[in-house]
């Protein structure tokens, strides 16, 4: 039997034209049993910032997307939506692919990122595409849904491929430090609320160079996110360095 890709109650039609044959609905706060819930952010910077498509186990899931998106939604200071969405898939070997298409066509021209894993059902997971092609990198990151009893729940990830480590400052409040390429920090509680973010390179301290910031980020109470820097150090135009947050629910 065919696989169905379920990605909500709301349609994605104006996008997936091409996929007439899927079923989608884009509602993260629609559970169904016994599938993956999967979000794939596109955080590749480069001079050109060429579209690109998402594939899923060889279907398309998405119509052009350019960095810096999550797809199918879910961001603050990126691209997209800023809803908690996320595709619902079987669980299984996942096989994620990037590419830019033939023009007018799903037809792969151009691969840019390839990714395989067995994922678990009932489970969301978030694919954080980083680099620039041809060296595009990917990192899976699994995302917790328990809420705190209060503030907000965040983890941090740093996607910058020119700085080994950084810290994440709230206003002058270190929150998450020395945070390696590619690495995620567990989970911690932070206030919620409107805040000033800043990225600063690991060690630097709260007067040191400021290598992103600041950006406004609006955290709700019992939600949950992943902060990120993206870019590159000293990057201009789309390699500009910022700090970004998805929401997780």
């Amino acid at each position: 039997m065919k696989a169905l890709y379920i990605i909500g109650i709301v349609a994605a039609t104006s996008i997936l034209a091409a996929c007439k044959k899927n079923e989608f609905n884009i509602t993260a706060r629609t559970y169904v049993d016994n599938m993956v819930r999967l979000k794939v952010g596109i955080f590749t910077p480069s001079i050109t910032n060429q579209g690109v498509q998402i594939k899923v186990n060889g279907q398309r899931m998405s119509g052009i997307v350019s960095y810096a998106t999550p797809f199918p939604g879910g961001g603050l200071n990126t691209g997209g939506s800023n809803n908690s969405d996320y595709l619902n898939i079987p669980q299984g070997e996942t096989n994620v692919d990037v590419s830019v298409p033939k023009a007018g066509t799903d037809v792969d021209s151009v691969a840019v990122f390839s990714f395989s894993q067995s994922l678990q059902a009932n489970k969301r997971y978030t694919l954080f595409i980083t680099d620039s092609v041809p060296n595009a990198t990917g990192v899976m990151v699994e995302d917790d849904t328990t809420p705190p009893d209060s503030l907000s729940r965040v983890k941090f990830l740093n996607l910058m491929p020119n700085v080994p480590a950084v810290d994440f400052y709230q206003g002058t409040t270190l929150v998450a430090a020395n945070v390696a390429y590619k690495t995620v920090t567990p989970y911690v509680n932070i206030s919620n609320g409107t805040f000033q973010y800043y990225i600063r390179e690991a060690g630097s301290g709260p007067n040191g160079a400021v290598l992103s910031g600041p950006r406004s980020i609006a955290t709700g109470n019992q939600r949950i996110y992943t902060f990120f820097a993206r870019g590159y150090k000293g990057g201009k135009g789309t390699l500009v360095p910022h700090v970004s947050a998805l929401i997780v629910q």
